[in-house]
């Protein structure tokens, strides 16, 4: 009987074992379906479905899956070509792991005005399934490929990730994770980060650095970030900082950005910037200061520059149907012009440009940056350019008060340094320049007061009126363009004279300036092609000049005259000098010479005591003479007389030749002393007077 019973034990024993070695093999050989299960059930019941895979291998201590697929099978939010998890024996039926190995993965991410969506993977964010968060082993990512969809467009990361968890977070290292656009154009260069996110509930942070990728040279720099978003409450903030330093064989604007490569901007210097970026109620609010550096634009049609001082650069993103532009205010943005030679004195611009796609606009003041005029106000600019339509305007206008030694047209422009100096009085302009289907066209005017200068061939004084500029680039006059001047000093003192000129294609013309002068007038013209040419010539007329009132400009004691003279002198500008070019000279009708100084009777000489007896009731019948020299030094005056004195010899003819050298300058102005006819007379070696040929003593 016992031995029965210990049989029957035994047989049931080993039909125990027979059952679970099969059930075993049966586990065992069935156990890539049953992971399916299990794995399926476990992400199910954390709400993310529909999942796919297909189990690969299954071992005691690791299990590998492949072509696995999240979300609907024709348009996934999730892709992984292999997955290997690594667990101690019956870990796997508990949901614990001890690692995760991942191969390539593909991920979708949406980032909207409601937060981050991972789409059927948000409950794992958010912590959500009736199991609660999902507790996460390291996962080691060879190559995550991360499509971020957001309303300024498409980007992709790829790159290596880990992923572990501190606490109650997740964390999502990387250390070379390329970050470029899916649309083309690119409009930034790739992007290399390397740092961490951290998502530790309805938190998102993170901190990185970012390094533009520029082929050859290497990963450039660019700034050092962080911040963190809430997606409950919408808020956030972050901060970013860096530097950069452009070189024309270095680091260019189109290594950041290949939109600007058909531009060829020449850009060198530095600059270093910090961003905030702060968000509430999904608007997000970026602020980035900026100092340039000597930043230096050169080879532009408008010459080349640096710029150097504090800009701010603003934009807010997503602030529900009110569109904001992007914003960039200068406090004093410092201009310098690099071409030679040198067009304009250093200046600092401020104020604010804006970009609202797809019209920049912008409103600016320019003053000056030299010391001793430093913040005098130079104008202010108004712009507006449309990129769809590429029409556009710019509008500079100002009102200068000059001041000798200080604010003058040769202190801010400096090629007229020297040249136009001592100015005074006051002018106001406007410019504007159009850009249409035409093409660039520009226009101004100018409004001069009192203005006053010295330049190297005259002194200028109370110049008055409009000029009006048909064009800008070329300079060109809106026609013939009128002036007054109060007085001009040119070897010969002129007051209120009129000066008519235009800028045309062949340079600069006086057109007709003319000023009283004696009872009579005298009027310049241009001879040349341009008064700026090297060798400027002109024609001087002198027209029904009174000889009389030109005797009492000079206030010779003793002299008077009767009768009008005309003439033309050519005129040439030499070294900043005007010379007249042997111009003639002539009495238009007979008239009376009158000199009776005391001089005169103390004359000594038969030929210097015969000429002034005949001056002392000289009747001419013929005055011409010879006038060239410089008129800001030594002129030559050559006089021809024919006449006579009817109280001398019975009213004999005479011809007097006599030639005159000093300056015309001393001899005009009025008060000047020590000019006297019989001692410039007695200078002349042979006086050239033919008397009678028996002369009787009156």
């Amino acid at each position: 009987m016992l031995n029965s019973w210990r049989g029957r034990i035994a047989f049931i024993a080993a039909l125990v074992l027979v059952l679970a070695g099969a059930a075993l093999l049966y586990v065992w050989t069935e156990r890539a379906a049953l992971a399916e299960q299990v794995i399926g059930r476990a992400l199910a019941q954390r709400g993310v479905e529909p999942v796919s895979f297909s189990v690969g291998f299954i071992g005691l201590r690791s299990i590998s899956l492949y072509d696995i697929k999240i979300g609907p099978a024709g348009n996934p939010d999730a892709t992984v070509d292999s997955v290997t998890v690594a667990y101690a024996p019956g870990e796997l039926l508990s949901g614990q792991v001890r690692s995760i190995d991942i191969g390539e993965a593909w991920l979708r991410v949406r980032l909207a005005e409601g937060g981050v969506s991972l789409g059927v993977l948000d409950p794992l964010l958010a912590g959500g399934g009736e199991d609660g968060a999902l507790s996460l082993p390291p996962v080691h990512v060879d190559n995550a490929q991360v499509r971020l969809e957001t309303a300024e467009g498409g980007f992709l990361l790829s790159g290596p990730l880990e992923v572990t968890t501190d606490g109650t977070a997740t964390v999502v290292t990387t250390d070379a994770m390329k970050i470029s656009e899916t649309v083309a154009p690119a409009r930034f260069a790739p992007v290399i980060a390397s740092g961490n996110v951290r998502l530790d509930g309805e938190t998102i942070s993170f901190e990185s650095d970012l390094s533009a990728e520029s082929g050859d040279a290497g990963p450039v720099p660019l700034l050092q970030a962080e911040g963190n978003y809430n997606r409950t409450a919408k808020t956030g903030a972050a901060t970013a900082q860096g530097s950069l330093l452009l070189a024309r064989n270095g680091v260019t604007p189109a290594t950041l950005s290949p939109l600007l490569q058909p531009f060829y901007l020449d850009i060198e210097g530095g600059l270093a910037y910090r961003a905030e970026a702060k968000i509430e109620d999904g608007a997000a609010e970026v602020v980035v200061d900026a100092t340039l550096d000597k930043l230096a634009l050169s080879q532009t049609a408008a010459g080349s520059a640096s710029f150097s001082g504090p800009v701010r650069l603003s934009k807010t993103f997503g602030n529900g149907d009110e569109v904001s532009p992007f914003r960039l205010d200068l406090a004093a943005l410092r201009v310098d012009d690099l071409s030679k030679p040198e067009r304009f004195a250093p200046l600092t611009m401020e104020g604010r440009v804006e970009f609202l796609q797809p019209v920049i606009s912008a409103e600016l003041v320019a003053r000056s940056a030299l010391p001793a005029i430093r913040g005098a106000r130079l104008g202010n600019l108004a712009a507006t350019y449309d990129m769809a339509t590429g029409q556009g305007k710019v509008r500079a206008s100002g009102d200068l008060s000059f001041s000798p030694g200080k604010l003058e047209l040769q202190t801010v422009v400096p090629m007229l340094k020297g040249t136009v100096t001592r100015m005074g009085g006051k002018a106001s302009y406007v410019a504007e320049a159009v850009l249409s289907d035409r093409g660039l066209t520009s226009s101004g005017q100018a409004t001069l007061a009192n203005l006053g200068f010295v330049a190297s061939a005259a002194t200028v004084e109370g110049l008055n009126g409009t000029v009006r500029l048909a064009s800008l680039l070329p300079l060109r006059t809106r026609g013939v363009q009128t002036l007054k001047v109060k007085m001009l000093q040119a070897g010969v003192p002129l007051a209120d004279g009129v000066i008519a000129f235009d800028l045309n294609e062949s340079g600069l013309r006086i057109v007709d300036a003319t000023w009283p002068f004696a009872e009579g007038k005298l009027v310049l013209v241009s001879s040349g092609a341009s008064v700026t040419a090297s060798d400027a010539k002109f024609t001087l007329t002198v027209q029904d000049v009174d000889l009389a009132a030109l005797l009492k400009m000079v206030e010779v004691p003793g002299l008077t005259a009767t009768g009008r003279i005309s003439g033309r002198i050519p005129v040439v500008i030499r070294n900043g000098d005007p010379i007249l070019l042997d111009g003639s000279l002539a009495a238009e009708d007979d008239g009376i010479i009158v000199y009776t100084s005391g001089a005169a009777d103390a004359a000594s000489g038969e030929q210097t005591k015969l000429l002034t007896d005949a001056l002392r009731n000289f009747h001419y019948k013929e005055l011409s003479g010879g006038l060239s020299g410089n008129a800001n030094g030594d002129l030559v005056l050559s006089l021809a007389l024919r006449g006579s004195n009817p109280d001398l010899y019975d009213g004999y003819p005479f011809a007097i030749n006599v030639k005159l050298e000093g300056s015309l300058a001393d001899v005009l102005r009025r008060g000047t002393v020590g000019f006297r006819p019989l001692e410039l007379i007695k200078q002349q070696s042979n006086p050239a007077v033919t008397p009678p040929a028996k002369k009787t003593e009156p």
